[in-house]
């Protein structure tokens, strides 16, 4: 266990130190000009040197203000950050839990259901919601919704903003779409398999009941093949804030970080960088990063899984 745990922090520091080195990317560029300062083109040179100073500053910087600083005057960047963090989590980890337990459900409902007329809402579906693009679903979800309010279906809801509670919910929504379908498939794979082992037929050779051999036995040895899949949603979980914070204007973590390294949308001749807020954008790093090593370092070593008889 501790070799394990040394392994995965040591990856941790690693992946860490990776994504910091492309956040201190020198950003200068070499602008040409041509007669009355007219644009002509620009281009990168990459230099170590200023790359080190990077990391020196950044380092010399976090001492001398014992952390990463203030937003403004009496306000903690620090603070500021976990807020935002707090309010990100809020949204992603409802969604997989949701993703796992919902997802377990839809997976054994597909495989009882998987020779029944009513399969095309059995694995059928779960391959076609596999299939959509999650930014689709989104945007189908909020015009159905505002449908919805129209035709006096549902009270007011806001699709479009933070700090409300639909906005929360509608979050979670979006972001537990595709671990509950992806962990259904998981589960019913899973399934699938163990019908074929030995224990199963034996089972069914004492006359024990299909549900019962189903949710006793077939279902304990593929809760470990189940959960060695939590690591992966929560990586998506995690990607996904992304594209749901900034299409839905949700002010959490990965809308600010979003909004600390992305590129101006204008710029000035002789302009010596793109300025970025690399202090906040290292601090959002360190936690999203966290979080996949929490993720990572809480699943227990599911390789041996126990065989019921």
């Amino acid at each position: 266990m501790l070799k394990f745990l040394l392994k995965q922090a040591a990856m941790w520091v690693l992946v860490m130190t990776l994504f910091l080195a492309l956040l201190f990317l020198p950003r200068d560029i070499i602008y040409q000009e041509g007669r009355a300062v007219k644009f002509l083109g620009a281009k990168y040179e990459y230099s170590l040197e200023k790359h080190i100073d990077q990391f020196q500053e950044f380092i010399t910087y976090i001492k001398e203000n014992k952390g990463l600083g203030d937003v403004m005057e009496g306000h903690s960047r620090v603070e500021s950050i976990m807020h935002t963090f707090i309010k990100s989590m809020k949204i992603a980890i409802p969604a997989l839990f949701i993703g796992l337990f919902v997802g377990v459900a839809k997976g054994v409902l597909d495989y009882r259901i998987r020779n029944k007329k009513t399969n095309i809402f059995g694995e059928t579906l779960t391959r076609f919601f596999l299939s959509i693009p999650d930014l689709f679903l989104i945007i189908m979800i909020q015009i159905g919704v505002m449908t919805a309010y129209s035709w006096g279906l549902l009270p007011y809801m806001r699709v479009y903003g933070s700090d409300t509670m639909s906005t929360t919910i509608l979050g979670i929504i979006y972001l537990s779409i595709y671990p509950v379908f992806y962990i259904a498939n998981i589960t019913f794979l899973s399934i699938r398999d163990e019908q074929a082992m030995d224990y199963i037929k034996t089972a069914f050779s004492k006359g024990t009941s299909s549900l019962r051999v189903l949710y006793t036995h077939v279902l304990k040895n593929c809760y470990p093949k189940i959960l060695s899949h939590t690591n992966t949603i929560t990586l998506y979980t995690l990607s996904n804030l992304f594209i749901v914070e900034f299409l839905t204007n949700y002010r959490g973590a990965a809308y600010f970080f979003y909004q600390s390294v992305a590129s101006p949308f204008i710029f000035a001749v002789g302009q010596e960088q793109y300025p970025i807020n690399i202090y906040s954008a290292a601090g959002y790093i360190f936690l999203f990063t966290s979080v996949i090593f929490l993720s990572k370092i809480s699943q227990p070593d599911w390789k041996k899984p126990a065989v019921s008889a």
